[in-house]
């Protein structure tokens, strides 16, 4: 069986009477982040060191459970010696580390080993020194039989350092911890409060890299990264989670189409794209909360459900504007095939170019509702609408007639005997 070992043991530099692993994190305590990662690897049991039993160690085994681990807590390491079976495997994460659960695994394996680094960076980190050029590097990973030398130790000793050291001498293999996973944040000992302040930024970057890239790209994906990283720790330290934000996304999609509704079109399709916006800010938090919390995704994946909607509501949007500048009996049905011919080639530009970097831009509906608000400004509203849809259709066969030519296959060449 696989057995994670977390610690509350350590108090924190600037307020020992809170313990190191119970700072918080992006909303999370840093054991929180810790249990997250165990889960990940597929540890069947939690054993926790802690004083007593605070309300968040309970918070912390009901997220156990649900992730189909047992939780037990320990006071010291005659405890633990007790709990762990001789052929048990453990997993051991220093007091306050910050650490993917990716790449840790990649770094520790399934085999026996203990992370280390240079003893001078290492002990300025707040790492333990193990011997004359190393220190700890905060995980490792031992047979369960170690854990029995942890009863003939003194009660008051701290379980994961004697661990540490009952690792070294058992000549367990050690894996030198790579000095770039602690230059971009990805690795890290939190002692204080304002040590997590300072990394929060860092680690928040970390979760939204990529948003604005590849298929997520366009500027309106790069200002809702940006959000995220600016805005982000306020809400998840004040306990906002991201199907609230959802929620006020709908809000703000709402509004807008009551506005395009009553006259105001070109205030409506801003609103609109706001709450694209809001929306994929709230899908960011999501995934960083999910990082944290260990939950998986569900089968239901309500931005995409939010996305379709969103569209519909341009296209009503659209329609509407559409009407007003071409009051003929018949307008309505071709302000809505106008629209829904634009939104559909919206959609379908992306997937079918998903290898060019340009295609992303089309999925941006920040863009999409600037740029019909700037029409709708104009009298030429109508016209506009029906050029974009044009627009879009010949370059899509204008980049298919050029991705189809770059695919045939040269001739083969003939070589002279």
């Amino acid at each position: 069986m696989q057995v994670a070992l977390l610690s509350t043991l350590e108090p924190s530099v600037d307020d020992p009477a809170t313990p190191r692993g119970l700072l918080r994190l992006g909303g999370r305590s840093l054991v929180q982040h810790q249990l997250s990662v165990a889960l990940a690897l597929g540890c069947e049991r939690v054993i926790c060191l802690a004083e007593g039993l605070p309300g968040e160690l309970i918070a912390l085994q009901h997220v156990a459970e649900r992730g189909g681990a047992s939780f037990q807590v320990a006071a010291d390491g005659r405890a633990v010696a007790r709990m762990v079976k001789p052929d048990d495997e453990m997993l051991v994460i220093a007091d306050g580390l910050i650490a993917p659960a990716a790449t840790l695994r990649g770094l520790v394996g399934t085999r026996p080993g203990l992370l280390v680094q240079p003893v001078e960076s290492g002990i300025a980190a707040g790492y333990e020194r193990i011997d004359l050029n190393h220190a700890g590097g905060g995980a490792m990973r031992l047979p369960g039989r170690l854990a029995a030398n942890l009863a003939e130790l003194p009660g008051d000793w701290n379980p994961v350092s004697a661990l540490l050291r009952i690792a070294v001498q058992a000549g367990l293999r050690q894996v030198v911890l790579p000095q770039a996973l602690i230059d971009d944040g990805r690795w890290a000992l939190i002692r204080s409060e304002a040590e997590a302040h300072r990394l929060e930024p860092r680690w928040l970057r970390l979760h939204t890299a990529g948003a604005e890239s590849g298929a997520s790209g366009g500027p309106g994906a790069w200002i809702s990264a940006r959000l995220v990283e600016r805005l982000g720790p306020a809400l998840l330290h004040a306990g906002t989670r991201p199907p609230l934000i959802a929620a006020g996304a709908g809000i703000v999609a709402m509004l807008g189409l009551g506005l395009a509704w009553f006259g105001a079109p070109s205030a409506g399709f801003v609103l609109l794209g706001l709450a694209w916006l809001v929306r994929r800010a709230a899908a960011l938090l999501g995934r960083i909360d999910r990082a944290t919390t260990g939950r998986r995704r569900g089968w239901l994946r309500p931005e995409a459900l939010f996305g379709w909607l969103l569209d519909a509501g341009f296209v009503l949007a659209a329609t509407w504007r559409f009407t007003r500048d071409a009051p003929a009996e018949d307008a309505l049905l071709i302000g809505a095939f106008a629209a829904l011919t634009t939104f559909g080639l919206l959609r379908l530009v992306p997937r079918a170019f998903a290898r060019r970097r340009w295609a992303s831009w089309f999925d941006d509906r920040l863009l999409a509702s600037l740029a019909l608000a700037a029409a709708s400004l104009s009298e030429v509203f109508d016209l506009a609408l029906m050029a974009a849809g044009l627009i879009l259709l010949a370059g899509a066969l204008a980049a298919a007639h050029d991705g189809t030519a770059s695919e045939e296959p040269s001739p083969e060449r003939l070589t002279p005997p």
